[in-house]
């Protein structure tokens, strides 16, 4: 953990840019993979999809001078520090943490091991098995739950009646990872087709937070086949605009480069096509900020080890 002082009073410095590639973060993010977590489990039948991306991934690793590159290095993982990062600033103590499209276990186990509930969606039904297996090895109470269930159609409102003190998720890039064929997964879409049905979830989770509530989704923009970028930053930031919160703000999470510089040049002197080493973090509040700070309080989360 670093000494400075904005890290010791708010865990993280509160500015607009948060950088995964800081020697502290990779630590951190060391310190919550060690525990095991396993986000890329429940995804085998998605490897027609994905492995052209782990294929790169897999040589560059082969290829590395470390040779105690963990294994956890080589596969797709939400990253579990930006997790701890929000759940601290967002979520008051004990609070429910909803997530539309939950995919993977991370954002699950972070934030029970910080002591915060968790309720994921997620299509998939192997997904849903393989975060609750992960839960049962490394969560103890509160313990995440997720369920098979569609978050664009009318399933929210018919399967979760409570309301939420944070929504945090990180919706699908289009059809850049096809996750399954399923009907109502939205990464099987025409853009047009996801647009729109990314909106109406949007709008369904917006009725299931609380008033005087944040909420922060991760994104990245995302290209047409003629390279063009379709403005998945926008749809998102307009729909929750149009379900009644406001845009409070944008975090640039700078990404660890991985192979970007692998595969930069190829993209570069085709067509002078910069390698996008960032998301957006895009931040909403629902009803009045300052009331929702006073929610927040300051109780300290659990000690995730």
């Amino acid at each position: 953990m670093s000494n400075g002082k904005l890290y010791r009073d708010f865990f993280y410095p509160p500015f607009s840019v948060l950088d995964a590639r800081q020697g502290w973060w990779q630590t951190r993010k060391r310190q919550w993979l060690d525990l095991g977590i396993q986000s890329e489990l429940g995804r085998d039948d998605t490897w027609e999809s994905l492995k052209s991306i782990y294929a790169v991934k897999a040589s560059h690793i082969k290829n590395s001078k470390h040779k105690d590159t963990p294994a956890w290095a080589s596969t797709s993982i939400f990253d579990p520090v930006l997790c701890e990062i929000v759940y601290r600033w967002f979520v008051p103590s004990g609070g429910l943490v909803f997530d539309a499209f939950a995919g993977g276990s991370v954002r699950g186990v972070v934030a029970s091991r910080l002591g915060f509930n968790y309720m994921g969606f997620d299509i998939r039904a192997e997904q849903v098995a393989a975060n609750e297996k992960q839960a049962e090895e490394l969560c103890s109470a509160p313990m995440p739950k997720w369920r098979c269930l569609d978050s664009c159609g009318k399933s929210i409102h018919r399967h979760f009646k409570g309301q939420a003190d944070f929504l945090f998720s990180c919706p699908p890039y289009g059809d850049l990872e096809v996750y399954s064929d399923i009907a109502g997964d939205i990464s099987n879409m025409p853009w047009d087709v996801f647009a729109g049905s990314l909106r109406h979830s949007i709008k369904q989770q917006a009725k299931r937070l609380k008033n005087n509530r944040f909420a922060a989704y991760v994104v990245s923009d995302i290209r047409d086949k003629e390279g063009f970028y379709l403005g998945l930053p926008e749809v998102v930031r307009s729909s929750f605009c149009e379900a009644g919160l406001k845009y409070y703000g944008e975090i640039v999470l700078l990404n660890a480069l991985g192979t970007l510089p692998l595969r930069v040049r190829g993209q570069w002197e085709k067509s002078r096509k910069p390698g996008r080493a960032h998301q957006n973090v895009l931040l909403f509040v629902k009803g009045d900020p300052k009331i929702a700070k006073q929610d927040l309080g300051d109780t300290p989360c659990n000690d995730p080890f």
